[in-house]
């Protein structure tokens, strides 16, 4: 089917629901942590993505079953109603909760109705696009809602300190209405009979039964295995550069040390690492017609290291910026790397349960990440910083090892068939 209207208000939609999403959840994150860095410690972190990611992680994959057996549309719809309405009575279910752990529950439900608006909008897309222009409508899709997301979080960091916490919320609630309604006015074709579903219970087993079976694909496969691996340490070392230089911006700029001045330097910080990875999604295709993905995989973390090698020991806010930018961009350049091979050394009914897989790892790699911050916490982070980069380094030679063994940085080795067993 083919809708252009019906693909331009989705497409729109997306664009206002992680918008939303980015500046959501970087309001959350001011006040569980940056604000919370004046009395606490980076076990703030690591909880906000213990407590979040973790359970997200888990549930996530499950989302499917919901979206296969509710209206699209409403699902479209009732996603973004429901987290306008979370974030717009925040004052009222904020305390219902010892500490704060109201706030904690609250990221927690914002992003998994966020999995859920975007599960429901992948399986939206072949409903408004015609087969043969999925690939560039895919593209599109996910080039405006990273663009979105990114630039949500960065206003979100700084609009937290210009409207204060209450202020943030409101605005994000008003966003996603507008996400609402613009989903209002997509036309979808009607839902199967309810007799052609499959079981509530029997669908939940199959899920889960997927991803076992994921896991046992991927760990089969060494040419699957490896670049999950890779992905792994990428978004690791991104994250952890991340944390650090929120943490950077805390300790180290007395300048910034009012709440604005600190939320704005972090917005930068923030805003760099977002234009890295926007950069390195759009020059991983450009490099990718003279690189195989392997050697992309490998070269996205070796920039990253270099990055923290090379720029981990200045404390300056634009040098804690531009190692955001970099990090950033070396970890996207994996992360193409990476989506693409996968796409290419897996069978193509397998791709579901593979890139579940992918998503916990991904995901885990964050809390990996704000783990590692905490148990060197005794550390300087001047010191944490270039021993990551080199520890990314030496992974990445080490990958790169592996991979010529697998046979997967010779020519033509980058779309071998699965291995046997997989």
């Amino acid at each position: 089917m083919s809708d252009k209207r019906g693909f331009v208000l989705l497409l729109a939609s997306q664009s206002f629901s992680q918008a939303a999403d980015g500046l959501g959840q970087a309001t959350f994150a001011t006040v569980l942590v940056l604000d919370a860095l004046t009395q606490g410690a980076p076990e703030r972190i690591l909880s906000l993505f213990v407590i979040t990611l973790v359970p997200y992680s888990l549930v996530g994959p499950f989302a499917g079953v919901v979206v296969d057996r509710l209206p699209r549309r409403a699902l479209l719809v009732g996603t973004n109603v429901f987290r306008a309405v979370l974030l717009g009575t925040v004052s009222l279910w904020a305390g219902l909760l010892p500490g704060e752990g109201a706030l904690y529950a609250g990221a927690l439900v914002l992003l998994g109705f966020g999995r859920l608006y975007l599960t429901t909008k992948s399986a939206v897309l072949p409903m408004v696009v015609p087969e043969d222009r999925l690939l560039r409508a895919n593209a599109s899709s996910n080039g405006f809602g990273m663009v979105s997301g990114l630039g949500g979080a960065a206003a979100g960091v700084l609009l937290a300190g210009l409207l204060g916490t209450t202020g943030a919320f409101a605005l994000t609630g008003g966003i996603y209405l507008g996400s609402a309604g613009l989903a209002t006015l997509i036309s979808l074709p009607p839902r199967a009979s309810r007799s052609e579903r499959e079981p509530l219970g029997a669908a939940l087993g199959r899920v889960a039964g997927d991803l076992l079976v994921g896991l046992r694909l991927v760990w089969n496969n060494l040419r699957a295995r490896l670049p999950l691996t890779a992905i792994f340490l990428a978004r690791t070392v991104a994250l952890l550069i991340a944390i650090v230089a929120v943490l950077v911006i805390k300790t180290e700029f007395p300048e910034a040390g009012d709440r604005f001045g600190r939320l704005s330097a972090g917005a930068l910080a923030l805003g760099a690492a977002g234009a890295g990875a926007f950069i390195g999604t759009v020059t991983a295709g450009v490099l990718g017609r003279r690189l195989s993905e392997p050697v992309l995989m490998l070269a996205g973390l070796g920039i990253s290291g270099t990055g923290a090698v090379v720029l981990g020991g200045i404390i300056d806010l634009f040098a804690v910026s531009a190692l955001s930018f970099v990090a950033g961009y070396g970890a996207f350049v994996t992360k193409v790397a990476v989506d693409a091979h996968i796409q290419e050394v897996l069978p193509n009914d397998t791709h579901g349960r593979a890139f579940s897989l992918y998503d916990i790892i991904y995901n885990m790699a964050s809390v990996v990440a704000a783990g590692i911050v905490v148990a060197f916490g005794a550390v300087s982070l001047r010191a944490l910083v270039l021993v990551s980069g080199a520890a990314a380094l030496v992974l990445a030679g080490l990958l790169g090892m592996a991979m010529r063994r697998a046979g997967m940085l010779e020519a033509g080795g980058t779309a071998a068939a699965p291995e046997p067993g997989a």
